[in-house]
């Protein structure tokens, strides 16, 4: 669980909500259905672990022991594939094609640059 103390070193809830959401958008698919529910629940609509428990008929410990594993499970998906890791480089480097591009001022380059700036936002959008 080192990923955790990395990620989630002075961040406040709900940036560790967001991470798992998005985490979870990336991953949620190897989780097993189980997981997946309660992630999803927690996460996505917000549930309560006492919610949770009265919707899968299980205990609230029995909820948050399966989120607790679910998370574990996601960061160690996001250690070893990357995929979050990897959106945030490429977006960082469309952000740096559109703001380089920018200041390219020859009208005769202004339609291919416009071109170059919507590519660059389609890489930004699509993660």
């Amino acid at each position: 669980m080192h990923c955790q103390a990395k990620y989630f070193t002075e961040v406040d809830m709900s940036e560790k909500d967001f991470f798992y959401s998005i985490l979870y958008d990336y991953y949620g698919n190897l989780l097993r259905y189980n997981q997946a529910n309660i992630i999803e629940m927690y996460y996505n609509l917000d549930y309560s672990l006492s919610e949770i428990a009265e919707e899968m008929n299980i205990s609230r410990q029995g909820v948050h022991d399966a989120l607790k594993r679910a998370e574990k499970n996601l960061t160690a998906y996001e250690e070893k594939i990357k995929l979050h890791d990897k959106y945030i480089k490429f977006s960082q480097a469309a952000e740096n094609i559109i703001e380089l591009s920018s200041k390219i001022n020859d009208e005769k380059y202004k339609d291919i640059i416009e071109k170059i700036k919507l590519e660059a936002a389609k890489i930004i959008n699509e993660g």
